[in-house]
């Protein structure tokens, strides 16, 4: 913050607002400064006695405080390509690390260290037995030796902390980088919380937990560059950051020390965002199979035949998955379409948004990625098989009617090899025509349709959201979006038009009960973009509230400085 104070004498005022430090007109805004940890720090402009112990003088001056800014946000971004920070960069103190612990991990952030320009050195009990294994530029030596440095990498297990020299590890801070085995923590303390337990009179931080050995070898390049980091000491916190971005890391710290529960819980998780989203994914997939299965292969033989008719029990392996893919995708893709519009008649109703959703929307709302990349592998897989199999003896409504004619047929009993031959028996012969226009309609609405859905897939990957802008990926996952979830309903139609209204063993057609959802989705979503409710709704999204005394901004829908509402009135 920048105060002018006493008359004509400037006063710069550093001051320490939560991990920023914000300068007002100069537009910098540097996360992860300190310039002064216990309160405020403030520099006479003029040379006064206030700046003089810290040696930074006005703005503009050499060595000013915008100099000082414009060089810490220099040294401390992240380094996109990982390289490596110039040594004169690193504070002298921080040049030597200690890993205490030769394993993959140790050997592996020490080669990394090394060519971050840091002086690693490996703490080993043995330390010729590992000599071999040790990467260039990192030394290897004993425990004594590695922990002269005055920070620490603890990469051994949890079970052997106990084994570390206590007395060498006083005043040092230490980097818990530890992992347990397990899915389920087994104690209520993180390993870190107990590794500060043990050694009270060391500063513990939990960090570099997330990265393999793999990722630090190649610079992360294979995964995630983001390193969460937790502990109870800003300062310590604020030097292993520098370490992190030195090594072409981007640091995220997550608070105090018990923060270190949710880190450890990161590398052993499972899919946690996915788990959810994939079993209502299986179970609409088994109820619509379960749904055809009772259709195709025991009502209709029990109704239209005196046998069983086994031979329909064929198709269960792929006629009837590659069915019920398609009504499951559609669906799928309609669910998740459907919470935003809830969503939107909600704000509506409550003419508002600044209003939390119910709970069970909040989470559905949230798992509408998982739920169409699961779409995606659901019509993928029926687009495959479709193409496989595209013919008459399958797909008989996209072509001319097939041909009865009468011949005479040759029967073999596989019992005894005799051949028999039956007079004037009628058989089948498929159409040899092309498709009709129902059925290239219903082709061409399935590609497309595929295709956009593709596109939604291909642009929700990370690497590729990031080059987007706000409007342009708004534009492919609401705009085409909904016009790939007309194209597939229309394929749906064009296909089975005929038989829509034909219910079978009182079970509906399935290319009507494939629409029901969509169907929904389409006729909800309808009034939101037709003036005059979307014009009402754009209003409330940009921050109207229904009772309130603030005006609208008209050409951008936001709330004006002029017209934002008072102590008094709001």
């Amino acid at each position: 913050m920048l105060k002018f104070l006493k008359g004509k004498q400037k006063v710069y005022v550093y001051k320490k607002e939560g991990s920023s430090l914000v300068m007002d007109k100069d537009g910098y805004v540097n996360n992860g400064f300190y310039p002064d940890l216990t309160g405020q720090l403030k520099i006479d402009a003029n040379g006064g006695e206030e700046g003089r112990g810290e040696g930074v003088g006005a703005p503009e001056s050499p060595g000013g405080w915008k100099d000082v800014i414009r060089k810490e946000i220099h040294e401390k971004r992240p380094s996109p390509s990982g390289r490596s920070l110039v040594k004169e960069d690193i504070f002298e103190s921080d040049k030597r690390i200690g890993v205490l612990g030769n394993g993959d991990f140790g050997r592996a952030l020490a080669g990394r260290l090394a060519q971050a320009g840091y002086s690693p050195v490996i703490g080993s009990r043995d330390p010729t037995k590992f000599s071999s294994l040790t990467p260039a530029g990192v030394e290897l030596s004993s425990y004594e030796v590695a922990c002269q440095a005055d920070i620490l990498v603890v990469a051994i297990p949890q079970p052997y902390y106990h084994t570390l020299p206590a007395e060498l590890l006083k005043g040092k801070i230490l980097i818990d980088c530890s992992n347990r085995s397990t899915v389920k923590r087994q104690s209520a303390q993180s390993q870190a919380e107990y590794l500060a337990k043990l050694y009270p009179e060391s500063t513990v931080v939990k960090g570099f937990n997330v990265l393999s050995a793999y990722a630090l070898e190649n610079g992360g390049l294979q995964g995630s560059k983001q390193v969460f980091i937790a502990g109870d000491s800003i300062a310590a916190k604020s030097r292993v950051s520098d370490i992190i971005r030195g090594c072409g890391f981007t640091p995220v710290d997550l608070g105090a020390l018990t923060a270190a529960r949710t880190i450890e819980d990161i590398p052993v998780s499972v899919f946690p965002s996915w788990r959810l989203p994939f079993l209502i994914h299986l179970l609409i997939f088994i109820f619509f199979y379960a749904w055809s299965f009772a259709k195709f292969q025991i009502c209709w033989p029990l109704t239209w035949s005196d046998s069983f008719l086994w031979e329909l029990w064929n198709h269960i392996p792929m006629d009837n998955v590659n069915k019920t893919l398609a009504v499951h995708a559609l669906n799928t893709l309609a669910l998740c379409y459907l919470p935003g519009v809830i969503a939107g008649w909600i704000q509506i109703v409550r003419g508002t948004k600044y209003s939390r959703f119910p709970n069970w929307l909040d989470k559905w709302l949230k798992m509408r990625k998982q739920l169409g990349l699961l779409m995606l592998f659901s019509a993928s897989i029926h687009a495959c098989l479709s193409l496989a199999y595209m013919s008459p003896a399958y797909q008989d409504t996209l072509w001319a009617p097939p041909t009865e004619i009468l011949v005479n047929k040759v029967t073999k009993d596989w019992t005894t090899g005799e051949k028999a031959i039956q007079m004037n028996e009628t058989i089948k012969v498929l159409s040899s025509e092309k498709m009709d226009w129902q059925g290239e309609c219903f082709l061409m609405a399935g590609v497309f349709g595929f295709f956009l859905v593709v596109l939604l897939g291909i642009s929700s990957l990370p690497g590729v959201t990031q080059t987007l802008s706000w409007k342009e990926f708004a534009y492919i996952q609401s705009g085409l979006g909904w016009t790939s979830m007309l194209f597939l309903m229309a394929h749906d139609m064009f296909f089975g038009w005929k038989y829509i209204n034909g219910p079978s063993c009182y079970i509906p057609s399935s290319f009507q009960y494939a629409l029901y959802v969509p169907g929904l989705t389409v006729v909800l979503k309808a009034p939101l973009v037709i003036p005059p409710l979307s014009w009402h709704l754009d209003k409330i999204r940009g921050g109207y509230e229904r009772g309130s005394k603030a005006k609208m901004d008209s050409s951008n829908v936001t709330l004006t400085k002029a017209t934002l509402p008072t102590p008094e009135t709001a």
